[in-house]
């Protein structure tokens, strides 16, 4: 599948001028010179680049996607149960429609059906999740968020891992504030270029996957892209997800940290805890953004 590249401004504030990072799979990881927000450029072009997640986006083919995202369920599940108790305090009774978009299989819609929501949909461009959400009865669309017609306003729309991923993410922001309602809150979870996991591991950080993630917020151009679109960060922190021993050494082999991968391997080994799974910090930040009050806005 060939897929066309194309040069884009700034998704922040518009400038064109750049400094260039990393050259990483083919593409240029810059940064912006005049608010310092980090993107591909140039990158898969906006007509093109959701045909990457319609097909096998979820059983890796190729260098994009999961390897295969159904078979760490169990984790994914649990992260996505701790994620949602990190939003519990910001979460009052009285809320009761949510969004999900990029659901992917749908785990984050069964826990808020669990938890008692009454409205709860999705949003999933893989085409074989999409028939099999749809299958399960889940209300899930497979139009991008951009093209997408809601049919109310939520009062919690989720974005986990997804906005890196978002072409026009101007026009995004601006579906967004028009969705959400006048007290609900948007929760974001996303890489962040400012981590200590991106410092370490410098160009080989795992997160730098230029065919698809085509932005790199830090907590600063993350407020920065919020406040002009109108909202405020009222939660920041570091976030993460759970692991066992064999997603963990996956992972350090993948990425190329061979030696590193058989000293973790070891040190497992002789604790006895490769059974065992932890909630580790990725290099992502936690955000919670909710609408600005009138007079902030005037």
């Amino acid at each position: 599948m060939t897929l066309n590249r194309s040069t884009y401004p700034c998704p922040v504030c518009g400038m064109t001028s750049t400094r260039n990072l990393y050259t990483i799979q083919g593409f240029f990881i810059v940064k912006c010179l005049s608010c310092s927000m980090v993107y591909v450029n140039p990158r898969i072009c906006n007509e093109d680049i959701f045909d990457i997640y319609k097909k096998e986006y979820f059983r890796r083919a190729n260098e994009t996607g999961y390897e295969n995202y159904e078979l760490t369920a169990p984790l994914r599940i649990k992260t996505f149960a701790q994620w949602y108790r990190d939003l519990q305090r910001y979460l009052p009774s009285t809320f009761t429609s949510a969004i999900d978009i990029g659901c992917a299989a749908g785990y984050f819609l069964d826990l808020l059906i669990k938890n008692g929501w009454r409205h709860v949909e999705g949003i999933e461009l893989n085409t074989r999740m999409h028939a099999e959400l749809r299958n399960r009865s889940i209300d899930v669309s497979d139009t991008p968020l951009e093209q997408f017609i809601p049919v109310r306003r939520y009062h919690l729309i989720t974005l986990f891992d997804v906005i890196e991923h978002l072409p026009d993410i101007n026009n995004d922001f601006k579906k967004l504030s028009a969705m959400l309602d006048e007290n609900g809150i948007i929760a974001i979870v996303t890489p962040d270029f400012a981590s200590l996991q991106r410092k370490f591991f410098g160009k080989r950080w795992f997160q730098f996957k230029p065919r698809e993630h085509i932005y790199y917020f830090t907590p600063r151009t993350l407020s920065l892209i919020a406040d002009k679109h109108g909202f405020d960060v009222v939660h920041l922190s570091a976030s993460g997800q759970f692991a066992d021993f064999d997603f963990l050494r996956n992972r350090l082999s993948t990425y190329k940290f061979p030696i590193i991968a058989k000293l973790f391997s070891l040190t497992c080994t002789l604790l006895h805890c490769k059974r065992k799974s932890w909630y580790i910090r990725t290099g992502s930040m936690f955000a919670i953004l909710k609408k600005k009050s009138e007079d902030t806005r005037l």
